[in-house]
């Protein structure tokens, strides 16, 4: 383990959380970061930030609100 392979690993850490990798390198990088304790640290830190990041973007704000800010944006491309 040296120190291209976490660079590697960390550069393909976005691609490896979200499945879009080859299976071997899936492999490949899984093994890495199970034996590499500061790749997997951010590996970890990183899934959390998508889930966080995931579960805030389904919220819907209330219809009400909506409104308001499309009146606030329609009345103020109508001053321009």
């Amino acid at each position: 383990m040296g120190k291209a392979d976490c660079e590697e690993a960390l550069d393909r850490l976005f691609e490896y959380i979200d499945h879009e990798l080859p299976e071997d390198e899936v492999q490949r990088i899984g093994q890495h970061l199970k034996s590499c304790p500061p790749c997997e640290t951010e590996h970890k830190i990183n899934e959390k930030i998508k889930r966080l990041v995931n579960a805030a973007g389904s919220e819907v704000a209330p219809d009400d609100l909506r409104e308001r800010v499309l009146a606030t944006i329609r009345a103020s491309h109508a001053d321009h």
